[in-house]
């Protein structure tokens, strides 16, 4: 059951059949270079169960993405991977085949209602602007159900595909960290960015008075 839905797709909760999803996106490496500040290795069982108790069981907010099945056309297949047609398609192919990542809020310290950013959408599912969409629901949902006061996020400096997301959900870019993350042998700068509930209401507002 989706706790929400947007125009492609579904936002719901972890559930226990997660487990591969979530392992097939930990041992992906096009994901984990785009954000993941730690050593890239192969993980296990043990690696998900840490992931999931660790960093999604502190979140204040944590949605699975899952894309809505007549949007199922859009995905891209890797070389090798098993896709089912007609009868032989079961249900749990079906939610391998529409898993597409995970966002994320984290409240370190709820007095300042300030909250961090994380996403991560599987590279099977990039270039369709799911990203923006699911960026786009968490700031409207942490500002108007949560009463947040900001969301705060840092991104690769190289990933520029990630700044012009979070630029389009209103996100201000704030400073840089420098050479803050080791990758492909070099060290690479932080983007910080952030946006407050005074940004998100005036845009708002901005947008319905709009003729």
């Amino acid at each position: 059951m989706a706790f929400a839905t947007t125009k492609h797709l579904k936002l719901r909760a972890l559930r226990n059949s997660d487990h591969d999803h979530f392992l097939t996106q930990l041992n992906d490496q096009r994901v984990r270079r785009t954000a993941f500040p730690g050593y890239i290795v192969p993980q296990g069982d043990k690696g998900v169960k840490e992931e999931i108790e660790q960093f999604f069981g502190t979140a204040l907010l944590m949605v699975v993405v899952e894309v809505r099945w007549d949007y199922a056309g859009l995905r891209k297949w890797d070389e090798g991977e098993e896709k089912k047609e007609g009868e032989a398609k079961k249900q749990a192919d079906w939610d391998r085949e529409l898993f597409a990542g995970f966002a994320a809020l984290h409240l370190p310290f709820p007095k300042t209602r300030e909250a961090n950013f994380s996403i991560s959408i599987l590279a099977q599912w990039w270039g369709n602007g799911f990203a923006t969409e699911v960026t786009d629901w968490v700031v409207q949902h942490a500002f108007e159900q949560l009463n947040l006061h900001r969301i705060s996020l840092g991104y690769f400096a190289s990933n520029a595909a990630a700044r012009r997301v979070y630029e389009k959900c209103g996100f201000v870019h704030e400073g840089l960290k420098r050479k803050t993350f080791w990758l492909d042998g070099g060290w690479v700068d932080e983007g910080v960015m952030g946006i407050l509930d005074e940004d998100y209401w005036e845009t708002k507002k901005q947008l319905a008075n709009k003729p």
